[in-house]
Order: C-alpha cells, then sequence, then structure tokens
C-alpha cells in the first residue's frame, strides 16, 4: 500500500474514531448526570465543576482513541506489507525456478 493511501486511511480512522467517541462521551454523560447536553461556558445553569469535568472526560477519551486507533491502523498496515511482501518473493521463486 503506497503511503499516500496510508496517510487517508489513517485519516479516516482517526475521523471515525473522533466522531465515536464524541456519541460515546455524550451518551454516558447524560446518563451519568442527566443532563440532555454537555455544558458549554455560554451555559449559566452549568457550574465550573461540570464544565472542567466534562472538558476533561472529553480530551481524556479523545486521546485514548486517536491513539489506539493509530496503533491499530499501524499495526493492520505493516502486517499488510509483510504479507505483500511475502507474496511478491513467492512470485519471484516461483518464476525463478521455472
Amino acid at each position: 500500500m503506497n503511503d499516500m493511501m496510508q496517510r487517508l486511511v489513517r485519516t479516516g480512522v482517526s475521523i471515525g474514531a473522533g466522531f465515536i467517541g464524541t456519541k460515546a462521551v455524550e451518551a454516558i454523560w447524560k446518563a451519568t448526570t442527566g443532563d440532555e447536553e454537555a455544558p458549554t461556558t455560554d451555559d449559566d445553569q452549568a457550574t465550573l465543576m461540570k464544565v472542567v469535568a466534562f472538558a476533561t472526560i472529553s480530551a481524556g477519551v479523545s486521546a485514548l482513541l486517536q491513539v489506539g486507533s493509530q496503533r491499530l491502523v499501524n499495526k493492520a498496515m505493516s502486517k499488510s506489507d509483510k504479507d505483500s511482501k511475502k507474496d511478491n518473493k513467492a512470485k519471484q521463486l516461483g518464476r525463478a525456478e521455472v
């Protein structure tokens, strides 16, 4: 797989992981606090503690998903590269023997 394709796959996986992480954090927040939406700094009802807690949890989940997804993509890419090199090597040996 060429370098450009790897970059596109990594970008797509990061975007997908970020979207899933955002939805998961929002659902967990709603289930835990009962609030319909995440607190914002413009919200007069939100306490500073809620805003800081949500920001910290969101950042932590985002970082974990980004690192985890990139490691999985790298692992899959390196395995794919090894498999393709094995196939090429086997084909070359087959031709040389004939």
